[in-house]
């Protein structure tokens, strides 16, 4: 069985052997991808609606997993928020 293991490319022409590599390659998981539904991030979307001023401090914190993308989508967001609140006063 460790054979197996050790010798996954035997008996495959180069062609293969390639197509293999560029599969695996291709399949790995982007180091770079956005997941928007990690857990301090969850917690921020409520905190945008319940009290906006803290989810503003969240967002923009140096130790936030935000990206600058999102970081600038959820202050605009934020931000419509408070004046829609705003406005119906």
């Amino acid at each position: 069985m460790s054979k197996r293991v050790k010798n996954k490319y035997e008996g495959l022409t180069a062609r293969q052997i390639n197509i293999l590599k560029m599969k695996e390659q291709l399949n790995k998981p982007d180091p770079n991808a956005i997941k928007p539904f990690e857990k301090y991030k969850v917690l921020t979307y409520l905190f945008n609606l319940i009290f906006p001023p803290y989810a503003l401090y969240r967002i923009w914190k140096k130790e936030s997993p935000f990206c600058i993308t999102e970081r600038v989508g959820q202050t605009m967001i934020c931000v419509v928020y408070m004046l829609a609140l705003i406005s119906m006063q």
